[in-house]
């Protein structure tokens, strides 16, 4: 979905000739100065709104950014194109013979080019060192996670709640009003000046010099009250952003600890440092969770249990 014209707008010149002979057309990416762009809003009414069709061109950059790096987009599994390595910062995929205790996720470097990290020919660095995990250790990671979240409910709505009262302290006091009213008056200073210099009791000269001097006071004014006012807009985002966090917080209170589909939902991103220590960032809260854990192999090292020695906020 990359056409414009399904949210209301119109873009011409998409493409255009290069060569009037050959009829050569090329697609238009903004670069050429003699075939601009031409974007018109609201040209017609659009069939989808503006943030969804935000979200499904960043969804896009997303995927193509993946494809990029060699990645391969997929929601296959719950965590699919979540997990990274915190070693060389590449994707951990599924890989392996699955067993009764889950599948296998390892670092696609370390697959690819081995253990030992080192700089190729070509100056890339390859090979990793980090371990695999088992889709188990995620999931049994994901739910402590949860029921964490669950029985601290009310403490961390209280720490995202003073974090609004210490934004709305912070925010300062935007009486614009003075600036607007001095605005005002070197505006009719300059009118008066004009007809100063129609009347001929100055000269052109003397004229410039009074209107630049009330132009660059009246940009300098201006800019005061759009700094002002950005501040109060981004004071009000992030608040806004917090009071979402609270309602997604209160949310977790029914949500089933035990579901794949829910920790594929809740799910941000999640960095594996090494085994045993691995970082888990959820799309409810402004924070992460470091995860130190501990696992017991046992069946001959086809079942294991895992055992989290301590869950420490991170930012």
């Amino acid at each position: 979905m990359k056409n414009d014209k399904y949210v209301g707008y119109l873009t011409q010149w998409k493409h255009y000739s290069t060569d009037f002979l050959t009829k050569k057309v090329v697609q238009n990416n903004g670069d050429n100065p003699d075939a601009p762009l031409i974007t018109i809003s609201e040209h017609h009414e659009g069939i989808i709104s503006r943030e969804i069709w935000d979200l499904a061109q960043n969804q896009i950059y997303e995927r193509g950014k993946m494809s990029r790096e060699g990645r391969k987009y997929s929601r296959h599994y719950w965590f699919s194109s979540k997990v990274s390595c915190g070693k060389c910062g590449h994707p951990y995929n599924v890989s392996g013979k699955s067993s009764k205790q889950k599948r296998p996720l390892h670092c696609v470097n370390r697959k690819k080019y081995g253990a030992n990290p080192r700089v190729d020919k070509n100056g890339a660095e390859v090979g990793c060192n980090n371990k695999a995990i088992n889709e188990k250790v995620l999931e049994y990671c994901m739910k402590y996670i949860l029921e964490h979240i669950q029985v601290s409910r009310s403490e961390i709505v209280n720490q995202l709640l003073s974090e609004i009262q210490i934004i709305q302290q912070n925010e300062p006091s935007a009486n614009v009003e003075p600036l607007k009213a001095e605005i005002e008056n070197l505006s009719r200073k300059k009118r008066k000046a004009i007809d100063l210099m129609l009347d001929e009791l100055i000269s052109k000269d003397d004229l410039k010099k009074q209107t630049e001097f009330y132009d660059n006071e009246i940009a300098r004014l201006t800019e005061k009250i759009a700094a002002s006012q950005d501040v109060s807009s981004a004071h009000r985002k992030q608040i806004d952003g917090i009071r979402n966090y609270i309602k997604q917080v209160n949310l977790t209170a029914e949500m089933d600890t035990d579901s794949t589909k829910i920790y594929g939902e809740l799910l941000k991103k999640i960095i594996v440092h090494e085994e045993g220590i691995t970082d888990f960032y959820l799309t409810c809260v402004p924070f992460g969770f470091r995860m130190i854990y501990h696992l017991h192999r046992y069946n001959r090292g086809h079942q294991l249990d895992v055992f989290v020695d301590n869950c420490e906020v991170i930012y």
